[in-house]
């Protein structure tokens, strides 16, 4: 089946820039929708272009993350449940500071509104994770100011949720990829899903005991829910994969590499075929992009060879120096 008759999967495309291509869920519209409807309007819309812009900058943490270890990534796609960003690592290591990047960008982001909040004293109310800015007041008499509070409060949350150790949330993500690396792909993904349910379970719990909130709960229900499929799916293919359902929900990244070292698995569902086409897809394309760069360095080295270092430009020295890291992060092996 085409992914692109699956209706989870449909998007467009926004542009490609800098090799990351951007793509939004159809179902995007529907949250503006949403937003405006529970919200008022002025509120609803200056929330939703917050909300968009604060997950956008967190999945571009992830693929900085990403090349910055080696690795790669490059496809951001923006849906409902927050952004997914397309990735490759290559070691537990740079596992856990892909995990990781995008939780600081939103702590970055919070240190960047925090003078606004101070000026427009907000505090302690817009730390309160479950209580959205302005929804019970006026929204945009200062609307510079009330968009940098909003901001604030938007990324405070995603932060906090990210925190949370529950498997495929980015802490959940950094606890499987420390376990994984001391105890093995498979102990290491059936612990961390373990914690998962248990955190997630706390978190329903407190939702419903000390909040009073349907939404904490509905979060907590979610990831736990996926946690159980996520078990039991494991349980019926008898092997483990690197990847939620082969996709990340969460936050935003996802390794789309397999480990060499799986069992046969039976037939693999939707999740995992489309998946599956786009890393064949990107491998090919990948693999293009080797070919054409072990050339231009076999051209390089042959202009070292005769006319020294000092005859390279600025643009041979960086790809003779990439490769050169490429090459040794090999030898050296994944941490």
């Amino acid at each position: 089946m085409n992914q692109r008759n699956n209706p989870l999967f449909w998007s467009f495309g926004v542009g490609t820039w800098y090799g990351v291509n951007l793509r939004i869920s159809w179902l995007m519209p529907a949250v503006l929708l949403w937003m405006l409807f529970e919200f008022q309007w002025k509120l609803g819309s200056a929330l939703f272009i917050v909300m968009f812009i604060s997950v956008l900058f967190h999945e571009i943490g992830h693929i900085l993350a990403a090349c910055a270890t080696d690795g790669s990534g490059d496809e951001i796609l923006m849906w409902p449940f927050g952004g997914l960003a397309f990735v490759e690592t290559t070691s537990p290591r740079a596992q856990r500071l892909t995990a990781a990047a995008g939780p600081l960008v939103n702590l970055l982001l919070c240190g960047l509104f925090l003078p606004a909040v101070l000026v427009s004293d907000s505090l302690p109310g817009v730390l309160h994770p479950l209580r959205v800015p302005f929804a019970n007041e006026d929204f945009g008499l200062k609307l510079v100011s009330d968009v940098q509070v909003l901001m604030f409060w938007f990324n405070w949350v995603c932060l906090l949720i990210n925190l949370v150790p529950a498997f495929p949330l980015d802490g959940g993500q950094i606890v499987r990829s420390w376990l994984t690396a001391r105890m093995g792909t498979g102990i290491g993904t059936e612990v961390a899903i373990r914690i998962g349910m248990v955190a997630a379970a706390l978190v329903a719990v407190a939702g419903w005991v000390f909040f009073k909130n349907v939404t904490l709960v509905g979060i907590g229900f979610t990831v736990a829910l996926l946690a159980v499929i996520e078990h039991f799916q494991l349980q019926a293919s008898e092997s483990y994969d690197d990847s939620f359902m082969g996709y990340d929900f969460s936050q935003g990244y996802t390794s789309l590499e397999k480990s060499e070292t799986t069992k046969p698995e039976r037939r693999a569902g939707l999740w995992q075929r489309w998946l599956q086409r786009r890393r064949a897809e990107k491998h090919r394309r990948l693999a293009e992009q080797e070919q054409a760069t072990e050339q231009q360095l076999d051209a390089i080295l042959q202009k070292v060879h005769e006319h020294g270092l000092s005859s390279l430009t600025s643009s041979e020295n960086r790809l003779l120096k990439r490769a050169s890291n490429r090459y040794k992060s090999k030898d050296t092996g994944p941490e």
